[in-house]
């Protein structure tokens, strides 16, 4: 048992501002249900509640209130990992270990991990497990490629399964992201954020974790995009869950420091449903999910937020381990108060704990108490209203901790790295001990969840399931919190528009119907507008009739934006126009990059070398050293690249210059003076390597030919580069060569560039198709 401890000298400071209850929204939000002040029901609104079989679910990773509780009775109070007679280790799964926290629906279990780890074939998959046996159902492996993540970092998001479709949706390190049955596996639909939006894989693995809300899958990450979104930032994409549609488009802040992971909570406070996730740029964000309309932010760390914040009511905790924004401490807890509705929507700090370090783990409420485990792996709880603390440094375990945090049947079921676990009973002075121990050789990076009255741990290198018979967990509501929702009668009067799709890529002359939503100012969505009352217009190459758009045929490599108006309110998108192959780039007469590449414009400049405008990939960029650009559609097949490239030398460094074709790399790497055909850096699963010297401020050509052979299982890509000096016969033969027998089967046509320490420029760039 632990007493409350005084709080050192060296224990984290407290600022404290007004103390506001949390309990004052729920009683808000229980008053307003009683009086039926309430948008959806079960019948309305099938994917908020729990199945009708009453299957105790797990369908997102931190649990059926987004929170990581849930109602059970009779848990085990002790496991042991080798199970045997008599033990509560139901089932284990030494071939299915993973950084992914799993999920449950239905009865299956599904998570995120390697495939074919170690081979020439490794890439990712979704494997769902029956729940009860441990029996593989199925697997959907796929391709990971133009990605900086180590393949030891496979699975880092989660599934997210959503009751209502039956379907799961995972987002893969290299940012794909799936639409997945449920049922048989099979792949609905798939969108490669990283070439159609610019999103950012980087070498943390750091991948963001999707979010269902209604008839919406949403995602967010570092985005690179184009045209007016062409500078780093962490954006949110919201889809149609069942087509893939982008429905809108929203972000935080320009030039965030990190990537991150912070996941995504659902709530309504004050009658207005929000969605509030950690960002790159250090702060916590509200958001509208049907509209994407930013509502508040609170800036709590100099870098990146990665713990995901916990909602409790009106209460908003969150925690960070790099520096804070004022003076030089490192790490927070930090409990705000969000408040008001629409534009006047606010947040204000209620208490900050500094110097308490939070980088990974989310916390739990259970009482009016705060538990939450430090990046050493010591549990603090800490009083909600005062942020007062309770107990203190209570020693889970002695290296890093990455899971959140799970309180169900009056206990407190803890993670750590190194394969420490325990479980605690929470008491008046704190926690004490119930069990804990240690499995050898095992890691655990994800959090243990309840389903089916049966824990779930994720380790490294082993799934366990652990339960008992006298085991029972209530088949919850799912986010119970979002009920409370004030009634749309009471704002009928439209206040913010979408135009749907929210992003396109067309050909000239290719047309695209658009449809218009409305909602009023809590972004509640109201009747949709009659045809006529919505009037079109068109910002660039194209024309409109009815609400239809058509690009002129005459468009290339550029982009229009289509405005639509209902009364006052006013909405747009945006849609890259891309011709078919054959393009040619001799970027004479352009003063920016086309305006249709994705992730190009912030990073490259175009500008006079040696006397003719060429494309230059600039040195200045902070973090923007090592960048890849999309040129056009990912359903691009059989093509080859070329253009000519040169690079400076600087500080004894010179650059890696690239093209990319079908999801592979031709890279003249400087420093190392070799020539690369790659399609994940950090797992060169197929990759070929040659020597090839060559010299700062001479041109050379490359080019690039990726060919898929065959089909189906048979399918083989052959790739083949060749470099030689500018003004040369080209030579007959290929420079470096490889074949992939897990081909990328499509892939958009562009850019590798690593101008770290010296630039390198880019001119006569030709894409065509495979003669």
């Amino acid at each position: 048992m632990f007493a409350p401890l005084r709080r050192p000298i060296t224990s984290p400071r407290i600022l404290r501002t007004t103390p506001i209850a949390a309990h004052h929204l729920r009683v808000l939000a229980r008053s307003m249900f009683v009086l039926g002040f309430v948008v959806c029901s079960a019948a309305s609104c099938p994917s908020l509640f729990a199945q009708e079989n009453g299957s105790a679910d797990w369908t997102y990773w931190r649990g059926p209130h987004f929170n990581g509780t849930a109602e059970a009775e009779n848990l085990v109070e002790d496991w042991d990992a080798d199970g045997g007679e008599g033990s509560n280790l139901l089932w284990k799964r030494e071939d299915i270990g993973s950084r992914s926290t799993p999920v449950v629906m239905n009865g299956r279990l599904y998570t995120l991990m390697r495939s074919n780890p170690g081979t020439s074939t490794e890439g990712e998959k979704v494997v769902c497990l029956d729940a009860e046996t441990g029996e593989t159902l199925w697997e959907n492996s796929f391709n990971v490629w133009m990605s900086d993540v180590p393949d030891t970092r496979v699975g880092w998001s989660s599934v997210v399964a959503d009751p209502e479709s039956g379907n799961v949706y995972a987002l893969g390190v290299c940012d794909l992201f799936l639409c997945i049955n449920g049922e048989t596996g099979e792949t609905v639909w798939s969108k490669p954020l990283h070439e159609q939006f610019g999103m950012l894989s980087t070498y943390g693995g750091r991948t963001n974790f999707p979010v269902i809300h209604e008839d919406l899958v949403i995602i967010s990450g570092i985005i690179i995009n184009w045209g007016e979104a062409a500078k780093p930032n962490h954006r949110l994409i919201a889809m149609d869950k069942l087509t893939g549609e982008v429905v809108w488009f929203s972000g935080t802040k320009d030039l965030p420091n990190d990537t991150t992971y912070s996941a995504p909570t659902l709530t309504t406070i004050e009658g207005q449903r929000q969605l509030i996730l950690g960002a790159g740029d250090g702060a916590v964000w509200g958001f509208q999910p049907r509209t994407g309309k930013p509502l508040w932010h609170q800036t709590l760390s100099r870098r990146g937020l990665f713990a995901t914040p916990l909602v409790d009511g009106n209460r908003v905790y969150a925690s960070h381990s790099e520096e804070n924004v004022t003076g030089s401490s490192m790490g927070a807890v930090a409990a705000m108060e969000v408040g008001g509705t629409g534009d006047e929507t606010y947040v204000r700090e209620v208490w900050k704990l500094e110097e308490l370090v939070v980088g990974r783990s989310a916390p739990v409420v259970v009482d009016n108490r705060l538990y939450v485990v430090d990046d050493r792996c010591k549990l603090w709880v800490i009083d909600t209203e005062t942020g007062d603390l309770i107990a203190e440094r209570i020693a889970i375990g002695d290296r890093k901790q990455w899971p959140s945090l799970l309180v169900a049947d009056q206990k407190l079921y803890v993670l750590t790295e190194n394969g420490r676990w325990a479980i605690l009973e929470m008491t008046e002075d704190g926690v004490e001990f119930l069990s804990k121990g240690r499995i050898r050789n095992e890691a655990f990076h994800s959090s243990p969840i309840l389903a089916g009255g049966k824990l779930y741990f994720q380790g490294s290198s082993a799934l366990y399931c652990v339960g008992q018979e006298s085991s029972t967990q209530k088949a919850e509501v799912l986010a119970e919190q979002l009920l409370g929702e004030t009634a749309v009668e009471e704002n009928p009067e439209p206040a913010q528009l979408l135009v749907t799709p929210a992003e396109a890529l067309l050909r000239p002359g290719q047309t695209m119907e658009l449809s218009v939503r409305l909602f009023n100012r809590l972004g509640q969505r109201l009747a949709d507008p009659a045809d006529s009352a919505v009037s079109y217009s068109v910002e660039g190459p194209g024309s409109i009739s009815g609400n239809v758009f058509t690009a002129n045929a005459d468009a290339a490599h550029t982009a229009a934006t289509i405005i639509a108006k209902v009364g006052d309110v006013v909405g747009n998108t945006r849609v890259r126009i891309v011709p078919d192959l054959p393009w040619a780039f001799d970027f004479d007469k352009l003063s920016d990059p086309p305006l249709s590449w994705v992730g190009a414009r912030y990073r490259h400049v175009i500008r006079p070398v040696d006397g003719s405008p060429a494309l230059v990939k600039v040195n200045t960029i902070p973090k923007g050293a090592r960048s890849r650009a999309w040129m056009g559609s990912s359903d691009l097949t059989n093509y080859t690249i070329a253009a000519d490239v040169r690079g400076d030398r600087n500080n004894d460094q010179l650059p890696d210059i690239g093209l990319t074709a079908h999801g592979y790399v031709l890279d003249l790497m400087g420093n190392s003076q070799q020539l690369q055909i790659r399609s994940w850096s950090p797992q060169l699963r197929m990759a070929q390597t040659v020597d090839f010297p060559w010299k700062e401020g001479q041109w050379y050509r490359m080019k690039f030919r990726a060919e898929v052979q065959g089909t189906g299982d048979d399918a083989v890509a052959i790739l083949k580069g060749k470099v030689w000096p500018r003004g040369e016969t080209e030579p007959s033969d290929w420079t470096v060569t490889a074949e992939d027998k897990s081909p990328v089967m499509s892939a958009s046509p562009g850019l590798y560039g690593n101008a770290k320490v010296a630039e390198l420029y880019i001119d006569n760039l030709e894409v065509t198709p495979n003669e």
